[in-house]
């Protein structure tokens, strides 16, 4: 979908400010995170289905959100969506939570191994997306264009580089397709770092014409290219 999420090329929101290696700034983040890891962890939803979960906030909402706000708002969406919890079971607990002093008072402590176990084995090993599947279309050198489409669903297509021609640098098989795993479908399609010219993508206003840019893209984005390059 075509959303304020895709900020590549957009012109207004300056540089990325990189201001330390920290992973958390506040102990509600950890919190956070091991929710959303572990409700991930346990099925409820998978790592597409919550990066199109943060891609349907509210715009004005989304670009006022910190990182793991945004994290909190797909973890509630994709909870209700998936019947595991009711948008009036979240504004109660939360109206619970504000009454208190101190809120962490209401979470109930348990133990529960067999998740402990599952999380701990998340960590030491990364889940694998790369899946058997048919032969590649292309091969490293050939040259390929990128579709202009403009799905209404998730996509990890940058919006930037639609219409864009550039260059096969590596072939990586077969991995599972974002654009159909984000809405319940596992599919395998073959993946590709194709390499592009920044003046392809930026045209004369490129600041360093000379760069590359080197762009994962799955097999459904592109076609072969033409001799003209269009």
């Amino acid at each position: 979908m075509n959303g304020v999420h895709d900020m590549g090329g957009m012109h207004g929101f300056g540089p990325v400010p990189v201001e330390d290696d920290a992973p958390f700034h506040a102990d509600w983040e950890r919190l956070v995170f091991g929710l959303v890891r572990v409700t991930r962890s346990e099925g409820v939803y998978d790592v597409d289905e919550s990066r199109y979960g943060i891609e349907r906030m509210d715009p004005a909402a989304y670009l006022d959100a910190t990182y793991f706000e945004r994290w909190l708002a797909s973890l509630e969406r994709n909870a209700t969506e998936a019947g595991v919890l009711s948008a009036a079971e979240i504004e109660a607990a939360f109206e619970r939570a504000l009454a208190r002093d101190d809120p962490s008072e209401l979470v109930p402590e348990s133990e529960n191994p067999a998740i402990a176990t599952r999380m701990r084995e998340t960590f030491e090993q990364p889940a694998s997306f790369d899946r058997p599947g048919a032969d590649p279309q292309f091969d490293a050198g050939e040259r390929v264009r990128v579709w202009n489409d403009h799905p209404t669903g998730h996509t990890r297509c940058p919006r930037y580089v639609r219409r864009a021609t550039g260059e096969v640098d590596a072939s990586h098989g077969n991995h599972v397709f974002p654009d159909a795993n984000a809405h319940g479908e596992e599919r395998t399609e073959p993946l590709y770092t194709v390499a592009f010219e920044a003046d392809e993508l930026w045209g004369s206003n490129a600041e360093t014409p000379d760069d590359t840019v080197h762009i994962d893209l799955w097999e459904p984005y592109l076609e072969p290219a033409t001799e003209d390059g269009a």
